[in-house]
Order: structure tokens, then sequence, then C-alpha cells
């Protein structure tokens, strides 16, 4: 089998690239899954979509990302909705640290705003409010269905002719003369004039087999969901004292995650402590949460880098390689705009959003990493 480009990943980074590259009139393209569209990260991330952050990274792609989920969402018939997102706090030290953050994020066009309990009813009425010293509101924020935000762009790229390979294991790349040419899978060769490396955690053990250690590490992360009610809580809402999040998914059930501790690269399980501790965190806000029925509890990963920001873009030692990977948690979110970049990076071209060139891989190699803190929800 030849293609023009191989993508390896069918998560929502993998979809979207392979869709924009389509319109930028690439038309042989192969995506490689080793198990099913989405079953990765993106079908099990929290949905939500936002540029509140504290880096100018992060900020300005996901600034991009903001313009081009409303597009995406009426080219491809995807749920997305604008509801927000509300840092409560709890403690008077992380007050003054986050007034200094919305400072920062407001200087970036982020129209976030520090305000008291009394705003936090009015947008979430029936939350209780006494331990809420003050929260962050971040109205540019929203979410959307993560599963139509790649099984609807991945119906028409069938239609377009793209081959999209399921239960194909990616086993190595192939490089000679530091060129790309194609990738090892268990079912055969595939050669190729250029190669994106979408696959999550995967992408560290992939790009081993030329020699390049990318400082990707698994991290597992819990998550539960409730039985399916009728909206009416919008934002997404972090307690960031207990590094907690919930929020009601756009089909109506909750969705509730909480940090335990973990160790980098194990095996996922499942752990009682984590179910202790989010219920503990939500009915205290939520005291009717005490009678709503859980319906599943997973563990995903988070793909963390050093510097909890993605490596995007090429690979310099090897020309027509190209990585997408280690996005700490945010790969859902900034996909449109990624997905952009990386049309452009392959086409030829540079990003739109400049930022992008300080997320290559060779920042890694300077020791010239990038300060991030909001990598929680």
């Amino acid at each position: 089998m030849k293609a023009e480009v191989v993508v390896i990943g069918a998560g929502v980074i993998g979809v979207l690239t392979t869709a924009a590259l389509l319109e930028k009139g690439i038309s042989n393209i192969v995506v490689v899954e080793k198990n099913y569209p989405g079953s990765g990260g993106s079908f099990r991330c929290a949905t939500g979509i936002r540029a509140s952050f504290t880096s100018r990274e992060h900020v300005e792609v996901m600034k991009r990302a903001i313009e081009l989920w409303p597009i995406l969402s009426s080219k491809y018939g995807i749920k997305y909705s604008r509801d927000g997102y509300l840092w409560v706090l709890t403690r008077e030290q992380d007050v003054e640290f986050f007034k200094k953050v919305v400072e920062f994020q407001n200087s970036r066009g982020v129209p976030t705003r520090v305000i008291g309990p009394s705003e936090v009813q009015e947008l979430v009425p029936t939350m209780r409010t006494e331990k809420i010293i003050a929260a962050v509101h971040d109205p540019l924020a929203g979410k959307a269905d993560c599963f139509e935000a790649v099984l609807n762009p991945l119906r028409d790229l069938r239609k377009q002719g793209v081959s999209i390979l399921s239960r194909t294991q990616a086993n190595k790349l192939i490089v000679e003369d530091n060129t790309v040419k194609g990738v090892h899978t268990d079912k055969g060769v595939i050669n190729a004039d250029q190669v994106l490396v979408a696959a999550g955690g995967g992408s560290r053990k992939l790009l081993k087999t030329i020699g390049i250690d990318l400082p990707i590490r698994d991290l597992p992360k819990h998550v539960m969901v409730t039985e399916t009610f009728k909206p009416f809580i919008k934002p997404l809402i972090i307690d960031w004292s207990t590094s907690s999040y919930i929020l009601q998914l756009l089909h109506g059930n909750f969705y509730i995650g909480a940090d335990i501790p973990e160790q980098y690269d194990v095996e996922a399980s499942n752990k009682i402590e984590f179910l202790r501790k989010a219920a503990r965190v939500w009915t205290d806000y939520f005291p009717w949460l005490k009678e709503v029925y859980i319906l599943r509890y997973w563990t995903g990963f988070y793909d963390m880098t050093p510097d909890h920001h993605p490596i995007i873009g090429p690979i310099k030692e090897v020309e027509g390689l190209y990585v997408a990977a280690g996005f700490s948690g945010h790969g859902f979110m900034m996909a449109p705009a990624v997905a952009e970049a990386l049309a452009e990076y392959i086409t030829g071209g540079k990003p739109v959003v400049k930022e992008f060139e300080n997320l290559n891989y060779e920042r890694f190699v300077r020791g010239d990493v990038i300060k991030e803190i909001a990598v929680f929800g």
C-alpha cells in the first residue's frame, strides 16, 4: 500500500487533521488505528474547551481553537455549547494567585473575571456556596460532544475515500537517509511520503523505533459518569483545592473527575479512593448527588510532557515525519487548531498561530521548557 500521508491514531487529532489535509487537496491518506476510532483519550475526555490557561502558548492556541469549534460544529453537526468554566476557590492564597492569573488572561484577550459566592449561586443555583470565598468565571469556555467530534468527520472522510484501518497496530517507522518512508504494521507495510504520529502515549514507543525518545509519560486519571438528567448545570466546575471537577455533559449525564495519588507509566486500574474522594467533594456542594446512580467508572491516561505542553509539528531529524502528542489532558479542546497547524506543516506552510512553533520537540533537546500550572479539567 502506498499513501501520500499516513496518520497514526484515529482520535480527534488524527481525524480532524485528516479532514484538514483533504481540504488542502491531499486525498491519498491512510489512517491507522490500533483499536477503534476514538478509543483512546478522545472518547474518555471531559469535553471541556477553554483558553483560560497560564502560558501564552496555551492561551493563543486555544483562542484559535475556540474560533474554529463553531465552524466545525456547523460543518459536521457536532453538538457544541459555550457554557463557561467556573474555578471554585476555598483558600485565600488561591484567590490572590488567581487574581494574577486573571490579569494575565485578560491581557491576552481571555475575558475571565473573579466573582463572589453570590454570583456563583446565580450561575449554578443548585450549588451550596458556604465554603466558597471566590471563583473565576470564564464565559468564553464551553464543551462539545466528544463522540460526534470523531465519528461525524470520520463518516465524511470515508465518503471521500480515505482508508481507515482499524484494529491495525503500527509497530515501526521506516526511515532511510533521514527521510520517512512509511510504517510497518501488523497487517503489512504502508509506504508513505509523510507520516503523522498522533497516537497519544503510544507515540513515544513508535518514535523509539527510530531512536527518538519523546519525553512523554502516561499518568492515570479517574472519571465516573452518572445517569442522565435534564440539563440544568451549564459550566464545567473545578474545585481547585481538591483537584476535582464536575460537569453536566451535553446529553445529560454528570461527569465527575478527581485526582488521587498515582504513579507514571503504570497499568491503569480503578480504585475505591477515587470514588470516596469524588463523592465527598461534590456531595458537599450538591447534596442531592447522594441520590444519583453512578453508571460507569473508568481510568484513562493523560500523556504528560515535562512542561505540560504538547509536542506538535515536524521532527527535524527526519524529513517528512510529524508528531502531535503529549497533550497533558488538553488534546480534545485544542484539536481544531492543532489540525489546522499540522495541515499547514505537512503541506509546506506555517501555522496561523505562531506560538505553535514553540511547541516543537527540539525545545526539550534545548532545555527550553514552557511553564503551565492550570493542567486540570
